[in-house]
């Protein structure tokens, strides 16, 4: 398998499994943790769009640091301020100024972290077999996303927030050391005349992958919190069961997309997220239903990043330069992510339910299927001739 053939994508999953082990410890909670502390559904999901928005203006910061340290030591940058970030959730009590910091950790760790990263992925990866180097990733990061609901549930019913997002910490920066033997991709010093047309579908991408995730996941997240009996523990459990259907199907669907029908899974994916957004926004409280759905929904869910992804990767293989692609389609997430977080507010504000928001998402699934399919149609001829090797490989 070309996976485990390619000793810096090795490394590269080895890290993302441990930052997805943190990640599910601590922000998986984070939503859910601010409504114990007090903060209504419209806060919370004003307190992610600010989040996005300093994202966006913190943005530029990393790209002066890649020019000037490397894209892996900014990945490195990026990993360690996520450390930073977990403990920083346990001191928010409510609104006030440990909220603020948060935010402001958060958005800075993240903007640091994910541009970088998708650089990075799609720079050291073959394109030829893009979609089941997505699947096993997905895999691996899957397992972490078993583990880490469970421990954090626990810990957080148990020993409280401290200990909970402390560990999450603590993991983070485990995850720099399989970093520090990563290749360092070249990157181009200046941006390449005639590049934004390669950015574009990139930027609409994300832009739409933005707004589902926002109007649909934390909803989603919140409505399964409150049908579990706002427990930690139960929450937890259901999100590692669901993560457990979600990382075999990925597996299985990226194969499909490396076998030449990534423009037939684009189609069924779109039908099939349609129906677990309606599934999800009709499912009601009772906690039977509420488990059925998050686990039903996310094993067919895992069509979704492999069809996805491999798409972006594949973008910014095919683009001049995959950072400045990464760094324009990173702010088309900011901008779908932040206006669907608004929406959602309103929605909120003005009394309507989790449930509604959920379906703000249904209208751009159509319109991330066209964008998908435009992408397979156009890149399929042009990958085979992309370059694989690194030097160093």
């Amino acid at each position: 398998m070309t996976l485990f053939n390619n000793r810096d994508l090795n490394r590269l999953a080895v890290h993302s499994t441990m930052h997805q082990l943190a990640l599910a410890i601590s922000s998986a909670f984070s939503a859910v943790f601010l409504l114990r502390e007090g903060l209504s559904p419209a806060a919370i999901f004003l307190c992610i769009a600010a989040i996005l928005v300093l994202r966006f203006t913190f943005r530029p910061a990393v790209f002066f640091s890649v020019r000037a340290i490397g894209l892996r030591s900014t990945l490195i940058i990026g990993t360690f301020l996520y450390g930073v970030q977990s403990p920083l959730l346990a001191l928010v009590h409510g609104i006030g100024v440990a909220l603020l910091v948060y935010c402001v950790a958060t958005a800075l760790a993240q903007a640091f972290y994910w541009t970088c990263y998708h650089a990075m992925f799609a720079a050291i990866g073959e394109a030829a077999s893009r979609g089941s180097q997505i699947g096993w990733r997905e895999l691996l990061i899957g397992i972490a996303g078993i583990v880490g609901p469970a421990m954090g549930g626990i810990m957080l019913t148990m020993a409280g927030p401290w200990a909970a997002f402390g560990v999450a910490g603590v993991i983070e920066f485990a995850a720099i050391v399989p970093l520090l033997v990563v290749i360092e991709p070249p990157i181009e010093p200046t941006a390449p005349l005639g590049a934004f047309p390669f950015y574009k579908r990139g930027v609409l991408l994300l832009g739409s992958d933005g707004w589902i995730y926002c109007s649909s996941a934390f909803a989603w997240g919140l409505i399964m919190f409150q049908g579990l009996g706002a427990r930690y523990d139960a929450f937890g459990g259901t999100l590692a069961a669901a993560a457990l259907a979600g990382a075999l199907s990925g597996l299985a669907f990226g194969r499909f997309i490396d076998r030449g029908h990534a423009r037939r899974v684009a189609w069924v994916n779109a039908v099939t997220l349609a129906g677990t957004l309606i599934a999800k926004a009709i499912c009601g409280s009772d906690p039977i239903s509420v488990i059925a759905v998050a686990i039903g929904t996310t094993a067919l869910g895992g069509l979704y990043v492999p069809s996805l992804m491999t798409a972006i990767y594949n973008e910014a293989k095919a683009s001049p330069c995959p950072l400045r692609f990464h760094f324009a389609a990173e702010i088309g997430w900011d901008v779908g992510g932040s206006l669907a977080c608004l929406a959602a507010a309103a929605f909120c504000a003005y009394g309507l339910s989790l449930q509604s928001v959920i379906m703000l998402a249904l209208p751009m699934v159509a319109i991330q299927a066209f964008l998908l399919d435009a992408s397979y149609a156009e890149r399929k001829s042009e990958i085979s001739l992309i370059g694989t090797e690194l030097p160093g490989r």
